[in-house]
């Protein structure tokens, strides 16, 4: 049994955004408890009175018991200017690093700055936006910010429909309106030729992963950032629908099938309940691709985008991870972060008719769409729901680049994206666009434009052409039972494999 603090409750943004030239919008729900988790209460200063702060912003919340610090590079972090003495006149105090661990990359993250920030307590009953301030004018202080809350990205529905359209669109009813078929990610298809390598690791930034049966064997030992622990059961029914989408077991006669059915997952925990703090995800992200995580998925929407998380992304992005990100659900043309940056895949949501989600964010930044609206995935009261957002689009397109990669493994981060932008079908305007980007997710096509990774005729796939495919060409001697891809020593597509197949494998001997 989970107690919860009172600090774990929702902090909810309001579904509005604030005007281009407004100043920064009052912050929603106050919590009882602690002080760190609270967002902002009455009205804040006016954008400039912050360091580095957007001009555009929804109303949201931030840490009222911290806030975020880079020094000037330099600068020595011991030396008494810096003391907590000195800090103190600013409302500081004290100061702590913000990841778990210091990032493994030591020259990246010293390129990036990131061994120069500080979570700097802020002192009883001082101000935040005081303390930034105060912080922005001292000559060694280089950046200084609040840390924006955000909450995770999904919109729960009408938990009665449980076809998985988004996997394979016959016109099937969804929410009482007919699909069009065709309108889905072409998982089907994609599964002819790979289901998922079982070595390649996802990490899921979100509230955590309660474990599943379609989960069995496949969950890692991650962390709880905000907790500081290992403790990642879910704490909102939000990161386990989302690692169904991406990994549940598939083709094992029970529940529902991932996008990808082997992949392993690796819970980051975020948020405290359904919303957090963007520094939190920084440390998570760095610590993940620590961990070696190749993909990462970040169902996640922060409006502010603090210079910590920027950071953070171009780190991960330095160590060769694939980042998906979701654009957001509040219906506007402003991006959500992390997806607005170009280290990470922003994904948008679609529906049953191949048409965009009414509340989903979207704008220049967008890169691709992906079925998001009543998607069928894992409850963490160990059955399924259905959820709405972009939440459930983001999972898809990162489960796509999974297949992806586990067909041809040897191909780079970028190698990945760019197929699967080119794979996608374009929806909206004619090319790529603000309301779809480069289009709706489509795996199978992504993949019909990889190049094979084997010879076709190396029918094991072992990189060699000898006597153990001849063995697998005779074995399968006669007309082929599946004529759909599902008989790899047809090589010349005659539904037969015979005489001028095994002329094939001898000429590539």
């Amino acid at each position: 049994m989970t107690i919860r603090r009172p600090a774990d409750r929702l902090l909810r943004s309001m579904p509005t955004v604030v005007g281009v030239s407004a100043s920064l919008a009052a912050a929603v729900a106050a919590t009882a408890g602690a002080q760190d988790a609270k967002p902002l209460v009455g009205t804040p200063a006016p954008v400039s009175a912050i360091a580095a702060a957007p001009a555009a912003l929804p109303q949201g919340g931030y840490a009222l018991g911290h806030v975020l610090v880079k020094f000037r590079k330099g600068v020595e972090l011991d030396a008494p200017g810096v003391a907590a003495a000195d800090l103190a006149r600013t409302g500081v105090a004290a100061l702590a690093s913000p990841f778990v661990t210091p990032p493994a990359d030591l020259v990246t993250a010293a390129r990036l700055g990131l061994d120069r920030w500080r979570r700097a307590q802020v002192a009883p009953g001082a101000d935040p936006v005081a303390v930034v301030r105060a912080l922005s004018a001292r000559a060694d202080v280089e950046v200084a910010e609040l840390d924006p809350a955000g909450e995770l990205a999904d919109i729960p529905n009408d938990p009665d429909f449980f076809v998985q359209y988004a996997l394979r669109n016959t016109g099937q009813v969804v929410s009482g309106v007919a699909g069009v078929a065709g309108a889905d990610i072409g998982a089907t298809a994609a599964w002819d030729i790979t289901t998922g390598d079982p070595n390649l690791v996802i990490a899921v930034l979100d509230s955590g992963i309660t474990p599943h049966p379609e989960l069995a064997g496949r969950l890692l030992a991650g962390i709880n950032v905000p907790d500081g622990s290992n403790f990642t059961t879910d704490e909102c029914n939000h990161g386990t629908h989302v690692a169904g989408i991406l990994a549940a077991a598939g083709d094992n006669g029970t529940g529902m099938a991932g996008v990808t059915w082997n992949a392993k997952l690796l819970p980051v925990v975020v948020v405290n309940g359904c919303s957090g703090f963007e520094a939190d995800v920084a440390s998570g992200l760095t610590w993940a691709v620590d961990q070696g995580a190749r993909l990462v998925n970040m169902s996640l929407q922060f409006y502010t985008g603090s210079n910590l998380f920027r950071d953070a992304i171009q780190y991960a992005h330095a160590q060769g991870a694939l980042m998906f990100a979701a654009t957001g659900n509040l219906g506007t043309s402003l991006i959500a972060a992390p997806a607005r940056w170009n280290e990470t895949v922003a994904v948008g949501a679609t529906n049953n008719l191949d048409a965009r989600w009414g509340s989903s964010n979207f704008g220049a930044e967008t890169d691709l769409v992906a079925p998001g609206v009543a998607v069928w995935s894992l409850s963490a009261d160990g059955g399924y729901t259905l959820k709405t957002g972009t939440s459930m689009a983001t999972p898809h397109a990162c489960g796509a680049a999974a297949l992806l990669w586990s067909y041809a493994p040897s191909l780079t981060r970028d190698e990945i994206r760019g197929y699967l932008e080119a794979g996608a079908k374009d929806l909206g305007a004619a090319g790529t666009d603000t309301l779809y980007g480069k289009g709706r997710v489509d795996i199978a096509a992504s993949l019909a434009l990889v190049p094979p990774p084997f010879a076709s005729e190396d029918l094991n796939r072992d990189g060699a052409i000898d006597a153990q495919d001849l063995a697998v060409l005779l074995d399968a001697w006669g007309p082929c039972g599946d004529c759909d891809g599902g008989c790899p020593a047809d090589l010349d597509g005659d539904c037969m494999v015979g005489a001028a197949d095994l002329a094939l494998v001898l000429g590539a001997w």
